[in-house]
């Protein structure tokens, strides 16, 4: 019945901050978080508001392209095809990086425009966010609570953080605007019964723009170091997106003698508007620096443009590019040229717009019915057991199945799909557990719980079996020598032109590439059990260990089942090939969502808790892990992570999670002289990478066998000192240090190569550096 309320400014700044690990300033970089918060009454004892606001705005410059790579260049000014060979080319990163940047600066490049890719990247968050709430006492036995949130952002230059990167391969995040409302309704019937209503309404309009609209399309070279180039392939040049979701949900709770009964139900109401713009400028990948040189410059020579062969030596590094009719130099042989990879997806006939074919408006309903019991049965000894059903429904095909590309396919039973997401109407899920306090002293204590959850499937995975039927939209897939589309590839940096269907194709183009999902998905569903004793030491402090066990099954992974049925493993390679007739010749590449991956999660848990008394408190513990599986790609709906999709069960190895060796430590206390300080440590080991290349001298080395050189440490600390201005207000200044050690920290999420790269957010490089922050809070 009193109005409070507090102010804080939290502060960074290049001056409070170290040197990275290699030797580098934060360039120009300053964090502001600031904010407040306020309420009190409106009504005494009745109705009461809440209010509180925060913004962020920070600034980072990372040097990437504008400093040199390592070694200086022996050649001055170096320029592609004119003053330095290939060979000096590739024996040299700071060379690749100088020509790269003369080539962009000078080459012809129409439809699009140079660039200077060697220019500073400044990274920027502007961040705000506003909440209210309404807290009302209607009568005795209801009490309403409503509340409102919103959030802006826009964020350039955070969508990529990686050294080696152009200043035009990046995107603006926004600016974004995410609104919600929710209502919670409180209903005590009787004493020994209780009804809670709840109902969310959520609107997240979010758009996402390249940053340089006029640069080329999204384009990567070289394995060590990876060059990237121009608009992000999912941001061609802009998303239009808009998020809405509705949740209703209701839980009754009944207590009858030793039973605490609970149930109830919920209905969620999701639905995604967006123009996807991705692939529709192309995007190039290609396996060297000078592969890329011959194959942007088209000059009609031999050994240049989109035909050029590449000759590799017996180290696999390009030593010469002729033309496909021509003989490659003495010692070296064709890998089958330049062009890794080229994706585009867009129209089906001339007739229809690129807008058209990236349009997609799609819903999910979700259902969920749930019952539990928590049952006293002695007073040491208590035992949680219930059931929850859910079903997720999937939106329908705009397209129905018997008019798209593959609609003479859905009679074959060899055939992955029948043209729709098969609707999970059958996740039930019984948990059961409990908690026993040995012998009634709350000295020791053994608990434990088991049981089954499933996971929901996201609507990007989802959007691709919509819009990619080869009707509406379709996938060309071109590489050296090969255009789904027919033809060659295309001349960099344009596009494959999409001709009217050929009459043995038409209404659809020939041998277009779609996206389904097996008739046979699931979704995801884990399994897991956990089991933790805690013993008291002394009156303030136990000991626990806790063990969990996690099975997963029907996990998402991609295929391509529309492959010849012999795989060739490479002698030298990542993939293996794969030779004879391919099953269905009408269709190019099949991304086919199936439900087929698996893991294994094992982990133990040792620690020691000790509770606030005599002004502190402690925690620390240790983990040991194994997390296993045989993929760990969950959202990446455009990458094939298999080597062999003849061999699927030499997948199974490290899942890019797994990180063997976990600490947590963390105190807190109140020091002399009214200062409170806390410290925290944490630390983890490195997590496992694919070797490159996966297949050396015609043997697997297998996923994940090796580690990055990712482990993380950090010790952080905090110093705060109270001033009491009055009886109701405080001024804190705080000082924290953070990585007070100045640890390397590396961040490395890739775990294959980062050529092949399709996250929509990367940073790589090394982790931040030791930081100094001070802050200010202000209550009253």
């Amino acid at each position: 019945n009193e109005i409070h309320g507090s102010g804080f400014e939290y502060f960074r700044t290049e001056a409070l901050t170290a040197a990275t690990s290699d030797g580098k300033p934060l360039t120009d970089f300053r964090h502001n978080q600031f904010g407040g918060t306020i309420g009190g009454p409106i009504i005494k004892d009745k109705l009461f508001w809440f209010g509180n606001g925060e913004g962020i705005r920070e600034d980072l410059t990372r040097k990437n392209l504008s400093v040199p790579l390592g070694a200086a260049c022996p050649v001055a000014n170096p320029v592609f095809n004119s003053n330095i060979s290939d060979a000096q080319i590739n024996s040299s990163a700071e060379c690749q990086r100088q020509v790269l940047l003369n080539f962009f600066k000078t080459a012809p490049l129409s439809p699009a425009s140079n660039a200077d890719e060697g220019r500073p990247v400044i990274h920027s968050v502007r961040n705000g966010a506003a909440f209210g709430r309404v807290d009302w006492n209607f009568n005795a036995k209801n009490q309403i609570f409503g509340s409102y949130n919103f959030d802006w952002s826009r964020n350039p230059n955070q969508t990529f953080d990686v050294p080696t990167y152009g200043t035009t391969a990046n995107g603006i995040e926004g600016p974004s605007k995410i609104q919600a409302v929710n209502l919670n309704w409180y209903t005590t019937l009787s004493p020994t019964r209780l009804n809670e209503a709840h109902f969310t309404y959520g609107r997240e309009n979010r758009p996402r723009n390249t940053i340089d609209p006029s640069s080329v399309p999204d384009t990567a070279m070289g394995f060590g170091p990876t060059f990237r180039f121009g608009m992000p392939f999912f941001l061609e040049p802009t998303i239009d997106e808009l998020f809405w979701r509705t949740d209703i949900k209701d839980n009754f709770s009944l207590i009858r003698g030793k039973h605490n009964y609970k149930f109830g139900g919920e209905l969620l109401h999701s639905r995604n508007t967006q123009i996807f713009r991705g692939f529709f400028t192309g995007r190039y990948i290609f396996s060297s620096v000078t592969g890329f040189l011959h194959y942007a410059t088209n000059s009609g020579v031999s050994g240049f443009g989109p035909t050029a062969v590449e000759c590799d030596d017996s180290t696999f590094t390009p030593v010469a590019y002729v033309g496909p009719s021509q003989t490659c130099p003495a010692g070296s042989s064709p890998s089958g040229g330049p062009l890794f990879l080229y994706l585009q997806h867009g129209p089906t006939s001339p007739n229809e717009t690129l807008d058209q074919s990236g349009f997609s408006d799609i819903a999910n309903n979700e259902f969920a019915l749930f019952a539990q019991d928590t049952w006293q049965i002695r007073r040491d000894l208590t035992i949680n057991y219930g059931l929850r059903w859910e079903a997720q429904q999937f939106p329908d095909p705009v397209i129905p199945p018997s008019q798209t590309a593959y609609r003479t396919n859905l009679s074959n039973p060899a055939f992955p799909s029948a043209g729709k997401i098969p609707n999970d109407n059958k996740m039930f899920q019984p948990r059961v557990g409990f908690s026993w306090n040995i012998g009634g002293k709350n000295k020791s204590v053994l608990r434990a719980n088991s049981g089954i959850f499933n996971a929901r499937q996201n609507m990007l995975t989802q959007v691709g079996a919509i819009t990619t039927n080869g009707v509406q939209q379709q996938e060309i897939v071109a590489v050296t020598g090969f255009n789904s589309a027919g033809g060659n590839p295309p001349t960099f940096p344009g596009t494959v032109p999409v001709p009217p269907p050929p009459p043995a194709c038409a209404p659809f183009p020939c041998t277009p590439g779609v996206t389904v999902f097996s008739k046979d998905y699931a979704n995801p569903r884990i399994y897991t059990t956990n089991v933790a004793y805690e013993q008291q030491i002394v009156s303030d402090t136990s000991a626990y260990v806790d063990f969990t066990w996690s099975k997963g099954v029907h996990l998402t992974r991609f295929i391509d089942p529309n492959v010849g049925p012999t795989s060739v493993i490479p002698l030298n390679g990542d993939t293996a090939s794969y030779s004879g007739p391919i099953p269905f010749p009408n269709l190019g590449s099949i991304t086919d969502t199936v439900s087929s991956a698996k893991s294994l999660y094992r982990g133990v848990t040792l620690g020691v808790r000790k509770r606030f008394s005599r002004k502190f408190q402690v925690e620390g513990n240790y983990t040991y892990s194994v997390d296993k599986d045989d993929d760990s790609n969950e959202r990446d709906p455009f990458t094939f992570r298999y080597a062999n999709l003849f061999n699927l069960a030499s997948e199974y190895s490290n899942s890019d999670r797994d990180e063997r060796h976990k600490f947590n430590f963390y105190t807190y206390s109140e020091l002399p002289w009214g200062l409170s300080g806390n410290v925290r440590m944490q630390a983890h080991s490195a997590q496992p990478i694919t070797p490159e290349p996966r297949f050396l001298n015609g043997t697997d080395q297998g996923r994940n066998t090796l580690r990055k050189d990712n482990a993380f440490f950090t010790f952080d600390f905090g110093l705060a000192h109270p001033f009491h201005l009055g009886d109701r207000m405080q001024i804190i200044p705080k000082l924290e240090m953070f990585n007070l050690f100045n640890n390397k920290n590396n961040v490395n999420p890739l775990s294959t190569p980062g050529l092949f790269n399709f996250d929509g957010f990367l940073r790589q490089g090394v982790g931040d550096p030791r930081e100094a922050q001070l802050a200010l809070r202000v209550t009253f």
